[in-house]
């Protein structure tokens, strides 16, 4: 009898818990993750073959149950702070790497955020991404955050991302430019004018510069898009383009670091400021979402974020 009680696979299962090199917690939640999902196959496998023998509307009722039951599912996927996966770009002076170490504003204040909940994370939990490759991500991803992410009407009423900000400006003013060679000698003035423009804008394929032209109502075939802003700048060097709709901030950096002379360039143009933050799916938890505001919230009333906007402001 003692034999068949230690030998058995329920008895071998629990007693694998306690003695695996994983931690317990991570033990049960795994195993509980792999229950639920079994659970959930079985009973899709049920619903589906009580579908052969359903009237027309009977069937509708079922598709619509599982389509539910899926979503419900796969959306419930990391849904605690420790499961979020963090990405972010090549963005400076936000979030960029040097000499080997991620950095900037938005990646000091999220490492302060995750100090204040009691996370052990560091620097190697976030991945620097194209931004296209981070807005795929995010679209398609449960549980994934990308930033530094400017906020606009689409982002939030169309898509459904969910935001926790501020992310301080580092220059406290508009980051969303259109610039130009100052050799050129070209002025917008109004939003019409710039729409009315007939040649072609460089901008980095799913950046917020990209939306607010094609929101400005200019033409999609007037935009040349570039993966990253290496080669955003590069082209604009190049003549490929008169004007990129970017940061300067940003664009002016990325000279910098590529040999070309940033004071050769200006803002012709300022689109409305609109506050940056990190971007979440769209179904996180409005538990974690809390969580993670009130923690950033502090760090704005401590005087945390500020010294950290300081600290890049002083660097440029």
């Amino acid at each position: 009898m003692l034999h068949h009680l230690f030998t058995s696979k329920r008895t071998q299962s629990i007693m694998g818990m306690f003695f695996s090199e994983k931690p317990f917690a991570e033990t049960v939640k795994q195993s509980f993750l792999h229950k639920r999902i079994h659970c959930r196959n079985i009973l899709l496998k049920s619903l589906a073959n009580s579908i052969i023998e359903l009237d027309e509307g009977e069937i509708m009722k079922k598709l619509i149950l599982l389509v539910s039951i899926v979503l419900f599912s796969s959306a419930s996927i990391a849904q605690t702070l420790e499961d979020l996966k963090w990405y972010t770009e090549e963005y400076p002076p936000y979030n960029y790497v040097e000499n080997g170490n991620l950095k900037g504003v938005s990646v000091e204040l999220l490492l302060a955020v995750w100090k204040k909940l009691g996370l052990n994370k560091t620097t190697k939990d976030i991945k620097v991404v194209p931004w296209a490759r981070g807005v795929k991500m995010i679209k398609s991803k449960p549980g994934t955050c990308l930033f530094a992410t400017t906020i606009t009407s689409e982002r939030k009423d169309v898509l459904g991302w969910k935001f926790v900000y501020p992310i301080p400006l580092v220059n406290e003013e508009p980051e969303n430019h259109v610039i130009a060679p100052k050799s050129k000698s070209i002025t917008f003035d109004s939003i019409e004018q710039l729409k009315k423009y007939k040649g072609k804008f460089g901008v980095v394929r799913g950046d917020v510069g990209e939306a607010l032209l094609l929101g400005a109502g200019v033409n999609s075939t007037k935009l040349d898009k570039a993966a990253n802003p290496i080669s955003l700048v590069k082209k604009l060097d190049k003549g490929r383009y008169d004007l990129v709709s970017y940061s300067f901030t940003t664009a002016s950096a990325k000279m910098k670091e590529i040999g070309i002379d940033p004071s050769k360039y200006e803002v012709i143009f300022a689109f409305p400021p609109k506050p940056m933050g990190f971007a979440f799916y769209h179904s996180t938890d409005h538990a974690i979402l809390k969580k993670i505001q009130t923690a950033l919230d502090s760090l704005h009333s401590d005087g945390t974020a500020e010294a950290i906007r300081l600290k890049y402001f002083n660097k440029q």
